[in-house]
This record gives C-alpha cells, sequence and structure tokens, in this order.
C-alpha cells in the first residue's frame, strides 16, 4: 500500500516519525511525506521515503496560504494517489484532511498531539482562535476514520467540545521511546540538570531559567543546560542568564541522547503536553524527571517514584525539587532506575508501533500497549 503522511517540518519526519515509518517499510508499504520545508530533504530520501514540499510555516496565519492550503494539498495528494493519508499537527489535521478528501482519499487517519496554545491560552483573542479552530476541526475530523491521542485528557476535551465522537479515538502514549538507542547509562555527574523543549513560554522556559538561578546562588557548582530552538521566547530573551553563567545553551541538536546521559535529571515545566516525551526519554536513559502537575505530563512521572511533580508557573518549587536531588544524590540513581522500569512498561516504541500500523490496517497481528 502506498502510505502518505503529512507532517509539518522535515526535523519531524527526522527525530519523530522514523521509526514508525521504518515499521511501515518493514511491513513492504511504500512510504511518502509532504512538509513544509526541505531542510532534511536529502536525508528523508536516502531512506527510500517519498518527498514532497508545500512551503508554508507551522505557526504562521498568512491569510492567503492558509486559505490556499486545502487547494495545495488536494493537488499534490491527487499527484500522489496515497492509499492512506495520516496527518499530524494542527495544520495538516485540518487543511491536509480536507486536501485528502477533496483528492478521493478515504482511509484518512489524523493524531493530535496536544492541544497547544489554542487550548492553553483564554484571552479574548485566544479564544476567537479557538472558536475558528474547534469550527474547522470539527468539519475536518468528519473525514477521518481515526483520531489518536496521546492522553485521556485531550480525548476528553475534543469529545467535550464535539470535534470527534467517542468511536473515533483512541489513546496511544505518543511516539513512544527507542528503548534501545535510550538505553541506561551509568551517572557520572550528579550536580546537573537539563532542559530539552522549544523555546516557547508555554514550555516553562523562563521558569526553568530562575529556577537555575535560585539554586546557583546557593550551589554555585551546579550546572543547567538548556536544548531547543526558538519560539515565542527568543535567544535574547535566555541570554541575559546564560551572560551570569546560570545557563549553558546547546541549540539545537537531532542526537540529544549524550546530552541525556551526561545530566542527571531532567526538567520539563510545561504548561502542558500531549504527552512529555522528553520525559520518556530521559526516564528510558535512568534520569528522574522535575516535571509540572498537568495534562500530557503527568501520565508520564509517578510522584516520588521516577520524579517529582510541581505546581505550573512556580520556579520556587521547581528550585525546591532541584535543591532536593542535589542534597539527595542515591535518589538521583533510585528514581532513574525506576524510571528505566516505567519507560519499558508504557513507552516502548516498538508496541506503539505495531499498534498504529494495525489500527491503520497494515498488518493483521495487534499488540496491547
Amino acid at each position: 500500500m502506498k502510505v502518505l503522511l503529512l507532517c509539518v517540518t522535515t526535523n519531524v519526519v527526522i527525530g519523530f516519525r522514523k521509526k514508525l515509518i521504518e515499521s511501515m517499510q518493514e511491513l513492504g508499504h511504500e512510504v511518502s511525506v509532504i512538509t513544509f520545508d526541505r531542510e532534511h530533504e536529502d536525508l528523508i530520501k536516502s531512506r527510500g521515503i517519498g518527498f514532497y514540499c508545500l512551503e508554508d510555516s507551522n505557526r504562521g496565519l498568512n491569510p492567503f496560504k492558509v486559505l490556499t492550503l486545502k487547494k495545495r494539498y488536494a493537488k499534490l495528494i491527487a499527484e500522489i494517489a496515497p492509499d492512506i493519508v495520516f496527518t499530524f499537527m494542527l495544520k495538516p489535521n485540518i487543511f491536509g484532511v480536507f486536501g485528502a478528501k477533496k483528492a478521493g482519499v478515504t482511509e484518512i487517519y489524523s493524531m493530535m498531539e496536544g492541544a497547544g496554545d489554542v487550548f492553553i491560552y483564554n484571552t479574548l483573542k485566544w479564544r476567537a482562535i479557538r472558536r475558528v479552530v474547534c469550527f474547522l476541526l470539527r468539519r475536518s475530523f468528519r473525514h477521518a476514520k481515526k483520531v489518536f491521542f496521546l492522553n485521556s485528557d485531550d480525548q476528553d476535551e475534543f469529545i467535550g467540545y464535539q470535534l470527534v465522537t467517542k468511536e473515533q479515538c483512541d489513546i496511544i502514549p505518543g511516539i513512544g521511546v527507542d528503548l534501545d538507542r535510550f538505553a541506561p547509562k551509568p551517572l557520572e555527574n550528579y550536580n546537573s540538570f537539563l532542559m530539552v523543549s522549544r523555546m516557547l513560554k508555554t514550555k516553562g522556559v523562563m521558569e526553568y531559567c530562575e529556577a537555575a538561578k535560585k539554586v546557583k546562588a546557593l550551589y554555585p557548582d551546579a550546572k543547567f543546560r538548556y536544548a531547543g530552538a526558538e519560539g515565542t521566547v527568543t535567544l535574547a530573551d535566555i541570554q541575559p542568564y546564560i551572560d551570569e553563567g546560570v545557563i549553558e545553551y546547546i541549540g539545537v541538536t537531532l542526537d540529544i541522547v549524550p546530552y541525556y546521559e551526561e545530566t542527571a535529571v531532567a526538567v520539563l515545566p510545561s504548561y502542558r503536553e500531549g504527552l512529555g516525551l522528553v520525559n520518556a526519554e530521559a526516564s528510558a536513559v535512568t534520569r528522574p524527571v522535575i516535571t509540572c502537575d498537568t495534562i500530557g505530563t503527568r501520565c508520564t512521572v509517578i510522584d516520588g517514584y521516577n520524579g517529582f511533580f510541581v505546581p505550573v508557573g512556580d520556579s520556587d518549587a521547581l528550585a525546591e525539587k532541584m535543591i532536593y536531588f542535589l542534597e539527595h544524590p542515591d535518589m538521583i540513581r533510585t528514581m532513574g532506575e525506576n524510571g528505566r522500569k516505567f519507560a519499558e512498561e508504557h513507552f516502548d516504541q516498538k508496541k506503539i508501533n505495531q499498534k498504529v500500523c494495525h489500527i491503520l490496517g497494515l498488518d493483521s497481528v495487534t499488540e496491547t500497549v
């Protein structure tokens, strides 16, 4: 069968869809992708994946491009003529689904990997945007045979908004973790912390920087690293913390594993997630996690077992848990080992991909996740 994945960026294809695509290819299917950029086009093609590009922006709201996106998707999808279309993220889940339907595709599947800013903020502006987005999702998801969610809170909210029916929904624990690549690693640096996320206010970037500053004042040898691309928060926003020696900025990397291995504790003070994948990855490498008790992260941590919860937006509480690990290094190892067990039980990527492929009708064997 010909399977077409609609993604937002080539970086997502390489970093997050790689193993799912490999699973589909191993089952004998032809896989192609449509993205909004060409950055990793050659790498994608080298893996036997068909590549197509519709130049657009992941988060941009250019009215002309938004209004023509459905038409551009439909034209390109008709040329590719896939048997199955699988969409990810907001624009593909709306305009990609519309385009696939217009192109005559009947096997359409979508994944909601988090509600995002549209469902986090509640100002007048964002309420207006949410109304439009809900209207469009309600129409597009009528054409989806299945909509995957990463947590039950998002699923229930979308059912409540009448965007999907319960029968359409299925929950999977994200894309999972490659447990062979993210393998247990002996701990060496007991005083180091790492945050991995895009620079978004809703990821808690500034809270991480503030907490690090507070801890650094008491424990000068503590190390705080940050990896991620610019977003609503820019490098200029965190530059004062870098200049003061509080934060070490790693930048963007396609291989985060070595950085997990070099750290003691992972931190994700996000306001909301689909599923906090970085928490699952850190757990697989036997590193405890400090994260927020909120949608999409509370399913990655058992408080006091493989990490700690802190309230959203509370840099003081975040600093307190960082200090706990500095003062109780033995718990880093204990919680890290617990995290590996948790990851093996809940985030095994192989099992998750088998389940997705089965639901899409690409194999005849079902797996329980």
